[in-house]
């Protein structure tokens, strides 16, 4: 039986009803991939699909049908949220965005187009590149200060595009999309050439990190093999972060035990998020964890912070607390057993020449705030 477009505006009108009744949650927008609707069997069967997919989520996952074939869900859980949509990846039918929501301020109208616009986006800007290819000079790096209990200081690389023909375009947008079409590996030698360049001229960063997909460390021959042609007296001095997703596979951690032997730190980015992390401290060596900004939210929870942080240096492993924005965030993070923190409260990220900036103010203990 056709969904009577009826049921639609019902569920759109359900959607607005609970984003407003909410202050903080989490938007995940489905779009089913250039389907053919017009073929009621192959419309049955991807619906079917989809709806085994929605009923084997958790049952605090609110789900909705709002047009015909595009769904959204609601999670107030942000611990929830990732496994969500890795789920959801795993239907290569489907085209998944999200948007966490904090504090909202806006009516839910505002929300759902922005989250939806999201996947014309990223349809732009995969046409974009499937025409005009990759300019890599379009690309440049940024880097976040990482600030340790000593007020020694790392940094972490992040990629920034702004391109000609798009304008500025997100990493959460260009990132998976340059992952998948197999050139994530041009931009990361980039950000490794820069980060190298900076390691060699300024002694007193610790380290750089950079960050590395599961497709990137599932073969690293391309990697071990640039790092090898580095000019860089000190390996520790190049870190690399990897998120939960990127930890799959026996051949993986074999790959990430060749980088650690080369001297490089390794961390776990966006710890907490996910329900595997422990396993993953247990399996994989590691030096330390970056624990996920949300635990720096509106709704955090000292004690479950403060407790994280004594586990984690019971196993000897550093201990990076991201998301921290304000003063009253950081002097509760006195009484954890942190290494380092990360967030705008230290700084907002920074170009190369306000990097520099950066260093001197901190060499002559001008960032007394801290």
């Amino acid at each position: 039986m056709a969904f009577a477009t009826t049921q639609f505006e019902i569920n759109r009108n359900l959607v607005i009803k609970s984003i407003n009744s909410k202050t903080s949650f989490t938007l995940i927008y489905v779009k089913i991939k250039s389907s053919k609707w017009h073929e009621e069997e192959n419309n049955n069967n991807r619906l079917n699909s989809l709806e085994v997919t929605f009923r084997a989520l958790n049952s605090n996952v609110e789900y909705y049908r709002v047009f015909e074939g595009e769904f959204v869900l609601i999670i107030v859980n942000p611990l929830e949220t990732q496994e969500v949509i890795d789920h959801l990846k795993l239907n290569l039918n489907l085209q998944v965005q999200s948007l966490r929501v904090e504090d909202r301020n806006l009516p839910a109208v505002h929300y759902l187009r922005q989250v939806s616009n999201q996947i014309e986006t990223n349809n732009a800007i995969h046409n974009h590149i499937l025409k005009y290819g990759l300019n890599i000079n379009e690309f440049s790096t940024v880097f976040q200060p990482i600030l340790h209990k000593n007020k020694q200081l790392s940094f972490e690389a992040l990629a920034r595009w702004t391109s000609k023909d798009l304008g500025v375009v997100t990493p959460t947008d260009f990132i998976p999309l340059l992952d998948k079409e197999g050139l994530l590996i041009i931009l990361t030698k980039k950000i490794i050439n820069e980060a190298v360049d900076l390691l060699n001229r300024y002694k007193e960063i610790v380290y750089i990190t950079i960050n590395l997909t599961a497709s990137l460390v599932k073969d690293i021959t391309w990697l071990l093999d640039f790092l090898e042609n580095l000019n860089l007296q000190d390996n520790r001095r190049i870190a690399f972060e990897l998120t939960e997703d990127s930890l799959v596979g026996i051949e993986v951690r074999d790959n990430l035990k060749r980088i650690r032997n080369r001297g490089h730190l390794l961390f776990i980015d966006d710890f907490g998020t996910g329900y595997s992390n422990f396993q993953y401290l247990a399996t994989f060596e590691f030096d330390g964890v970056k624990l996920d900004r949300i635990f720096m939210g509106e709704q955090t929870n000292k004690k479950i912070i403060i407790l994280l942080s004594k586990f984690i240096k019971a196993l000897d492993l550093k201990f990076i607390i991201e998301g921290v924005e304000r003063y009253e965030q950081f002097s509760f993070l006195l009484e954890t057993k942190y290494d380092a923190i990360q967030g705008y409260y230290i700084s907002h990220p920074l170009s190369k020449n306000d990097l520099i900036k950066f260093i001197t103010d901190m060499k002559f203990d001008c960032l007394n705030k801290i």
